[in-house]
């Protein structure tokens, strides 16, 4: 049963989404998947189980009746086990069309000729998913037959039939991930044993990598499970079509996913996997009416390289996982012994941040915001970074999953904020005769800790810095949370003169009213649709309409992670003049950022 309630096959409620992509199914979760997965092994008769006219997966007994491996079956189309394109049509007509559930079929075999098996098709499973059960017929010399034979007279009763379809039927559903179709752990263990002796004795390679999707409760939280369930449907798909036919897509858990991929020349054919499978969640999605940008973290493991067990890989592939979200996430990142040790833990790095704050360990750079049709520089936002002792300067993505402590997040942002200020009070002027605004990253855990408008009030009168050169960006996920006070907090700050940001728009997760409710000024784009912008279309729809949303409202729009000149046409002719990214200039430490103002005004 899937989160919404409703079982396998039957349509969705009135006014619930639908997913257009096409179901992908694969074997899954269940108590009795050990049990199947024997039950399977040990039958004399083959199970082929089809879905849009593909082997989604078969049993040895079948690949055996059929002279093939298992690579040569499962995955493959099954017009491939036919003699001919017209003796694919009239069995599909026959069984899948039709509804034949008894007779005989002729297969090729590999080397040639053919071969003549009796088969038994259970009612579908899901809708567009059969299963076939083949065994040699029972009369002598039927394996010559020719495939004009038509249907034999049943060797079991009606009744049997029914039972055997029943059973069959059930051991799938109790197999299956009953949202998306993907197999689970089990049933990938199975087939990593499988892979793993192949490999073992071609002296090969094969990789795991684990994903899980970026902040995916939040789409649970602001726009209902229903919707989140369509989500992982859409994305399973996706996943499944990114990684291959030869790999082995699996829902660990939630919005957690394992990819097998059992036959790779070079370990950087893993990573192009790796990439494209990160890519393929980054798309825009489109559930019901809800516009969703995600974005997906992996790690990759190579077998046998980083681990001989599937245990040893699924521990090594969850350690890189991690690091590619120290990293910020949207990305993947291999497995790397020398990461696996005290220097990368969680608890070493928040205790060490905890002495960063008091030995000058800290430090800011600064990334100019450009206005893309004069070239000057309009803001410098502040990006803080850690000399770390003994593993050398790390960007904030790199350690702010390890800071579990809200307190911590607090100070850390208080300090940021009085030191940016300090620093950005004496910027030169550019050119109109002003310096450039200043902006500062804020996050949840500083705007709900103590008053945080007084705190940037006294900051403010103890730098010199003037509340008009202040921009605070908010993280989109702000807007979710409910109270007074933050409504509160948020009016102060507007009051003083600052600006209010929101930062990496497009997500998915604001809700528009609250949206207009707080005193924003400006939006800022998610980098992830940036750069799609070019290369994707459904990137550029959104980013038309986000800019649609900003002139509704009234707000100005920047534009993050802009990479060429492409990217700077597009978004100026939407009326986004503000942009930052690589193609305007990488961050820069305090003293180069004053220089490069200084040397922009000249």
């Amino acid at each position: 049963m899937n989160p919404s309630g409703r079982p396998p096959g039957t349509p969705p409620k009135p006014g619930l989404p639908t997913t257009t992509e096409a179901f992908v199914p694969d074997l899954s979760e269940g108590a009795e998947t050990g049990v199947y997965l024997a039950l399977l092994e040990l039958l004399d008769e083959g199970l082929v189980i089809t879905g849009d006219e593909v082997v989604l997966d078969a049993n040895s007994a079948a690949c055996t009746l059929l002279g093939r491996d298992y690579r040569q079956v499962a995955g493959r189309p099954l017009a491939e086990l036919f003699p001919s394109e017209e003796a694919f049509l009239a069995a599909r007509a026959r069984v899948l069309i039709q509804g034949e559930k008894r007779g005989t079929l002729a297969f090729a075999l590999p080397g040639g000729g053919e071969r003549v098996l009796e088969f038994i098709a259970a009612p579908r499973l899901r809708p567009g998913i059969h299963a076939i059960i083949l065994s040699a017929p029972a009369q002598p010399g039927a394996a010559v037959e020719s495939r004009s034979r038509k249907a034999i007279q049943p060797t079991r009763g009606a009744s049997a039939a029914s039972e055997g379809s029943a059973d069959f039927r059930a051991m799938y559903l109790a197999c299956h991930d009953l949202l998306t179709g993907l197999p689970n752990r089990r049933l990938l263990e199975a087939r990593f044993d499988d892979s793993a002796a192949r490999v073992r004795a071609q002296h090969g390679t094969m990789a795991l990598v684990r994903i899980d999707i970026d902040g995916f409760k939040a789409v649970n939280r602001a726009h209902g499970d229903h919707i989140g369930d369509a989500a992982l449907q859409h994305l399973a798909h996706r996943l499944k079509e990114a990684a291959g036919q030869t790999a082995i897509v699996a829902r660990e858990r939630s919005d957690s996913f394992l990819v097998l991929l059992p036959e790779i020349d070079l370990p950087s054919q893993a990573a192009r996997v790796a990439s494209t499978l990160v890519a393929s969640v980054a798309q825009p999605l489109l559930v019901g009416v809800c516009s969703l940008a995600l974005t997906a973290s992996a790690g990759v493991a190579l077998f046998p390289q980083d681990g001989r067990d599937l245990d040893t890989l699924l521990r090594h592939s969850r350690l890189a996982l991690q690091q590619a979200r120290r990293l910020g996430g949207n990305n993947h990142q291999h497995y790397d012994v020398l990461a696996d040790d005290p220097g990368f833990d969680d608890a070493y790095l928040e205790s060490g941040l905890r002495d960063a704050l008091e030995q000058h360990q800290l430090l800011l750079h600064f990334q100019p915001l450009v206005d893309a049709r004069t070239g000057i520089v309009q803001a410098g936002e502040a990006l803080l970074r850690w000399q770390h002792p003994e593993l050398g300067l790390l960007p904030f993505r790199r350690f702010i999953g390890a800071i579990g402590d809200p307190v911590l997040l607090a100070r850390l942002g208080d300090w940021v904020l009085r030191t940016a200020c300090r620093l950005a009070h004496d910027w030169p002027a550019v050119a109109g005769g002003r310096p450039p605004r200043l902006t500062v990253n804020v996050g949840l855990e500083q705007l709900i800790h103590g008053d945080f408008a007084e705190r940037v009030a006294v900051t403010l009168r103890a730098t010199g810095l003037s509340a008009d050169r202040l921009e605070l960006d908010l993280d989109e996920k702000i807007l979710e949370e409910q109270g007074s006070e933050l409504s509160a907090t948020l009016d102060r700050l507007s009051e003083i003169g600052i600006r209010l940001a929101v930062d990496d728009f497009g997500r998915g997760l604001s809700s528009i009213p609250r949206l207009r409710r707080y005193p924003v000024k400006a939006l800022k784009l998610d980098p992830a649709l940036v750069r799609g912008v070019g290369k994707d279309e459904d990137s550029e729809a959104v980013v038309e309409a986000v800019g649609s949303l900003a002139t509704t409202l009234g707000l100005e729009i920047y534009a993050r992670g802009v990479e060429d000149p492409g990217q700077q046409a597009f978004l100026c002719a939407l009326g986004c003049q503000l942009q930052q990214g690589p193609l305007f200039g990488r961050p820069l430490r305090a003293e180069e950022f004053a220089a490069f103002l200084a040397s922009a005004a000249q």
